[in-house]
This record gives C-alpha cells, structure tokens and sequence, in this order.
C-alpha cells in the first residue's frame, strides 16, 4: 500500500489548519480553491442529527480514475506510488477533475493546469510529513506508513475500523478516516 493518511472526523474541529497550512506551503491564494476542501455533512432527522467536519483531500487511489482518463499523459503514479500531476503536460482539458469520485482535483486558476494533494511530496523527500498533518492542532490527521503493522497509523486504522470514502468505487485510496457514528456516510 505505501504511505497514507488516517483522518479522525471526532478530533476533527474544522478549523481549517490543514487547510491554510497545505495553502501557505504550496503558494496558493487565500481566494483560490486548494487541495484540501473541508466537507460539511449533517446525517439524521431532527432531533436525533449528527454533524461531521473533515477535510478531503487527493485519496492517492492505487487505481486513479484522474490517471486513467488522461489523454496527455499529465497525471501519472511516481515511483513512490503518488499520484502526481506534470504540470508541463497539463492541457487544462479537466477530464481528470471529471473522473475524480472524491472532487478532489481542481483547476488553478493562475496556471490553467489540474493540481491535487500528493502529500507534499517534496517536504516528504526532507524527511518531513505533509504540512497538513503537522498544522493539524487536534493530531486529528494522522500521516505513516501502511505496510508497518506496528506504525501508528496501521495502529488506529485496526482499532478504529477506519474506512475509505466510496469504498465501492474500488479506487484503493490511501486516505482513511475514522470517528463515524455512521459508517454509511463514507459512501455518499
């Protein structure tokens, strides 16, 4: 599986860090969209309701649909097994903001080319995390290595059955999340 992240919606306050940080360390406008959007969901009827606010982000799929549709070659696995975008290939056609089942590509406006989360690859190559976890004030995103069953994400991932979003969809992602009362929520 390779690298991955665990995002716990119950420490989760939506306070935006991961967001502003993942802004600020990519140079992304604060009026741009970037590569984490914060989702919003309410489950139930009145007055038995529950709320969740947790961030989503590119969920580095083992099978991209973004990668499949790309016509030009842009939107590639690197030999980490992130998926990337090469930004000098990029057309701007948007098939791969298409494709996305998680709405997790977007289009910068500023350069006309379709960009997502790749974890910070370049901070990781430093020996460094994702900005996003380490802005995170709750510790509610949680940044490791899925092939060690003794690393605290593999850890939280087995005691707190955390799941991918749209499981059916078969993509494979590497980004799971945790702290649903309700799991069917992962599918919408």
């Amino acid at each position: 599986m390779g690298i991955g992240l665990l995002v716990d919606v119950s420490a989760c306050t939506g306070c935006e860090s991961c967001v502003v940080g993942c802004k600020n360390w990519h140079g992304i406008s604060a009026g741009e969209q970037g590569r984490i959007r914060i989702m919003d969901l309410i489950d139930g009827n009145y007055p038995s309701i529950s709320r969740w606010i947790f961030p989503v982000m590119c969920m580095q799929c083992d099978y991209p649909p973004c990668v499949a549709v790309c016509r030009y070659g842009a939107g590639f696995i690197d030999e980490k097994g992130l998926v990337s975008v090469n930004t000098e290939k990029c057309v701007g056609c948007e098939l791969c903001i298409l494709a996305c089942p998680y709405d997790a590509r977007y289009m910068a406006p500023s350069r006309r080319v379709a960009l997502g989360c790749d974890f910070c690859k370049d901070r990781l190559r430093e020996g460094y995390q994702p900005y996003c976890a380490e802005a995170c004030p709750t510790d509610a995103l949680i940044f490791g290595d899925l092939d060690n069953p003794a690393s605290s994400i593999s850890q939280m991932i087995g005691e707190t059955n955390a799941r991918p979003l749209k499981k059916n969809f078969r993509t494979h992602p590497k980004v799971f999340y945790a702290g649903f009362s309700n799991t069917a929520i992962l599918e919408r």
